[in-house]
């Protein structure tokens, strides 16, 4: 009996290693198809343009806005909202390069970047920073049409640095959609947690000095935040 339990249990690791081998084969010939189809149809002249929208999906420009996020949310005593989009982002980071290490996956043929390409960090980042920012100011802002077009900006530039991985070479496709299904996974639970939180612990408006401190703080990081975007952009 145990024999052919232990005979059962190795042709299904044989069988589970086979098929997945097959899966990441047909991965691998989708991925170099449509690389080649993104590269052969890139128009030369929008590359700048496309590593210009990429910086605000990297280490240069993600970390600002990361602590500018978080001081705004000090700044209107949401202590809890500053820590969760500290903490989770960090995990994040963490998790990904963890995956990294662990695929080992290399980059396409045109990148000349020698790290691990599987899950892309710059979609992955910025599918959660820009994706709390922007439940954070449907939670905050009373003005519908507002509300609507400050998330609807976000969206399309989350997509357009996930393009940007592509077109400028240096991501498969798959760790671009890798990088989605994770963040977009992580993101949801961030949210679930927040809305506990706040369910639990509902913050009331601020008044008095504190909304004019509050007021003024958030000013000058808006000040700030459009200084460190041109810096980022002019290099």
């Amino acid at each position: 009996m145990l024999l052919a339990v232990g005979v059962a249990a190795l042709l299904w690791l044989y069988a589970g290693d086979f098929l997945a081998g097959l899966l990441l084969h047909r991965v691998a010939l989708l991925d170099a198809r449509w690389e080649t189809i993104i590269l052969q149809s890139r128009a030369p002249g929008w590359q700048p343009f496309w590593a210009g929208v990429t910086q605000l999906g990297g280490p240069d420009f993600l970390p600002w806005l990361l602590a500018l996020m978080a001081a705004a949310c000090f700044a209107t005593w949401r202590f809890f909202d500053g820590f969760l989009l500290v903490a989770g982002t960090a995990i994040l980071a963490v998790l990904v390069q963890l995956i990294k290490v662990t695929t080992a996956r290399a980059r396409p043929p045109a990148a000349e970047m020698l790290s691990p390409a599987f899950p892309s960090g710059h979609v992955s980042l910025s599918v959660v920073i820009y994706g709390l920012l922007a439940l954070y100011l449907l939670a905050t802002l009373r003005h519908r049409g507002l509300r609507l077009a400050l998330v609807t900006v976000l969206a399309v530039l989350v997509a357009a640095i996930s393009w940007s991985r592509l077109t400028l070479g240096v991501h498969w496709p798959s760790d671009v959609l890798g990088a989605w299904l994770l963040s977009g996974l992580w993101l949801v639970l961030l949210w679930g947690v927040w809305r506990t939180y706040h369910s639990r612990h509902p913050h009331y408006g601020l008044t008095g000095a504190r909304q004019t401190w509050s007021r003024v703080a958030l000013g000058l990081l808006g000040v700030v935040g459009l200084a460190v975007m041109g810096y980022v952009l002019s290099f």
